[in-house]
């Protein structure tokens, strides 16, 4: 799922651990993820969070629901500002070197899960309310 962000802040969605991060633009630039990371989450789920302009919390960090993880952008192959979520099986997801098909005898290091074990992020992030959205307005 993609969300509308502009160096925006990006948290943690639950308490778990950063299994790793990259950037792929190191690799071949506006081709791939670009600024990644992993997150394998304590009640079962990981999430990864693509496109981001800088990451804080880095590889073995724990982190806590909330946590400032790192900050959305529009890194690798992106045509706006934005921040993408990918929820899965933590058991499905691993950080693997691959072969660039956009850059012929560079390879890529991203998680990687099979398609049909993406989960919807909708379905594990909280119900928006208008207390949200005025939040978001203000800054906080």
């Amino acid at each position: 799922v993609d969300f509308r962000a502009n160096n925006d802040r990006v948290l943690a969605m639950a308490d778990g651990e950063v299994i790793g991060s990259g950037n792929t633009d190191q690799v071949c630039p506006r081709a791939s993820t670009g600024i990644w990371v992993l997150i394998k989450y304590d009640n079962g789920l990981a999430n990864t969070y693509f496109h981001l302009s800088s990451v804080v919390a880095q590889k073995g960090t724990r982190v806590k629901t909330g946590d400032l993880i790192a900050y959305s952008g529009n890194t690798g192959y992106s045509t706006a500002p934005h921040l993408h979520v990918g929820v899965m099986p933590a058991a499905a997801v691993s950080v693997t070197t691959w072969a660039s098909k956009g850059c012929p005898g560079k390879n890529y290091t991203t998680p990687v899960v099979a398609n049909s074990l993406y989960l919807n992020p909708l379905d594990y992030l909280p119900k928006a309310d208008s207390t949200m959205f005025k939040e978001s307005m203000l800054g906080d």
